[in-house]
């Protein structure tokens, strides 16, 4: 194949929708391996009742009593109640879309379609990077309370953020029709209840892309994307007054603790995101040299300040685990996206080239790693099952098993809570109630 025709390959909007179906595929794959894993098990009793959730009416008092014993994202978590109503595989499927789904808007904001023209490798390298940074990937991409809590938020963030950035980058109000406006305004305050950080940096980044519209395109603030800000913003009001938010938030915070917390959110940053905003400084830096298009510049630059503030806003959080880095990670991963397109035409063809080599090839490694961890977990969940059932045959009612150790991050299990040797431990006895048997957890030692 000639050098033109790859080009014209890469160019082709078939091919770009080949590699999304592809993307799904690999990541349904990955979900049909992954089984319910530490907080699945809880959230398929009622918080009210401490019964199962048998129908969707259920979930709506459980959420009701959630909002005041354990946080208010009663949005999503009232979604993940909802997904345990039917059987795993419908979530596998929707997740699987989700993921997908976040890929492609990630590369339709960098490549609009306005600019007329594809590149599949430039979706092909959102994909590695999301593979490659997104921390703990399993917890985040595959868990299934943990996919509805994270990469939902995510994809749903960037939905909201859409019509801000497009209007940003063609400089004048975008045309819709009025039944969109009125579904985006419904949504935005579902959106704004849906997650603490998420909700509240996406809200942020959007009313800085009406004033940076205004300041650099002489864009009018008399404009509908008004309204789904100030319902976001309602939402996560909404949000914040749950009853179990403000006994959260009701602790002393003090100017000792919060350096501490400052300190780990660097640490985090540090860990998780220095190549990432290493890569995206060099580009911006590269497109400054090269004096490229100032608008798509401050949009980047915008969305990279909006990623290093998602992760400091942790400083007000009692603990940060590393799952809730996906949101610096993905508006890092954006921030870059929106500079290859002008980098490519700037001149700086070979540059992106090298760094897209090594990106592939390091997810490529990361991928076969990765896959077989996937796997390599659900083959033992599933010996785990089958001795449960073996058990429940033979009429015992108690049976000890050593817990899941993954291999790597790309794992669900990777870090979550699993049996314990407390029979009576939170995770030993939502997995009792779901299994029919008393299990207890003990050390994989002790099993030979």
């Amino acid at each position: 194949m000639t050098v033109k025709k790859l080009k014209s390959l890469n160019a082709s909007r078939s091919a770009v929708y080949v590699l999304l179906g592809l993307i799904w595929a690999f990541m349904l794959l990955l979900n049909l391996m992954t089984p319910y894993v530490a907080d699945d098990f809880a959230y398929m009793i009622s918080f009210k009742t401490q019964g199962w959730i048998e129908k969707v009416w259920d979930v709506f008092p459980s959420m009701a009593a959630h909002a005041g014993s354990m946080n208010g994202r009663i949005v999503s978590h009232g979604l993940g109640q909802l997904f345990m109503l039917w059987p795993k595989a419908v979530f596998d499927l929707v997740n699987a879309a989700a993921f997908a789904g976040l890929a492609f808007l990630i590369y339709r904001l960098s490549i609009p379609k306005s600019d007329r023209g594809e590149n599949a490798l430039v979706l092909t390298a959102v994909f590695c990077a999301l593979w490659l940074f997104v921390p703990v990937f399993g917890q985040v991409a595959l868990w299934q309370m943990g996919s509805v809590n994270y990469l939902w938020a995510l994809l749903f963030g960037l939905l909201f953020l859409r019509p801000y950035i497009r209007r940003f980058q063609a400089g004048t109000e975008t045309a819709a029709p009025l039944w969109r406006k009125l579904l985006f305004c419904v949504l935005a305050l579902p959106f704004g209840m849906y997650t603490e950080v998420t909700s509240f940096i996406c809200l942020l980044l959007a009313v800085l892309l009406l004033l940076l519209g205004r300041l650099l395109k002489k864009q009018s603030l008399k404009t509908w994307l008004l309204a789904p800000i100030a319902l976001a913003a309602a939402g996560y009001a909404l949000l914040l007054v749950m009853p179990a938010e403000l006994r959260a938030k009701s602790g002393d915070l003090s100017l000792a603790s919060l350096a501490g917390h400052i300190s780990v959110c660097t640490a985090m940053l540090r860990a998780h995101g220095l190549w990432l905003l290493a890569a995206w400084a060099a580009a911006e830096a590269l497109g400054l040299c090269r004096r490229l298009d100032p608008g798509k510049l401050a949009l980047s630059a915008l969305l990279a300040f909006g990623a290093v503030a998602a992760n400091y806003m942790l400083a007000a959080a009692s603990y940060y685990p590393e799952r809730c880095f996906c949101t610096t990670a993905a508006l890092l991963i954006l921030a870059l996206a929106v500079l290859i397109p002008e980098l490519l035409r700037g001149g700086a063809a070979e540059i992106c080239a090298c760094a897209g080599a090594i990106l592939a090839v390091t997810a490529a490694l990361s991928l076969v790693t990765g896959t077989y961890d996937v796997w390599a977990t659900h083959a033992a969940w599933s010996d785990r099952e089958a001795a449960i059932a073996q058990a429940r045959e033979q009429g015992q009612t108690e049976i000890s098993l050593p817990p899941i150790s993954p291999a790597t991050a790309y794992s669900a299990c990777w870090g979550l809570a699993d049996l314990e040797s407390d029979s009576y431990a939170w995770p030993n006895n939502y997995m009792s109630a779901y299994y029919g048997v008393r299990l207890k957890g003990i050390a994989p030692e002790q099993n030979k």
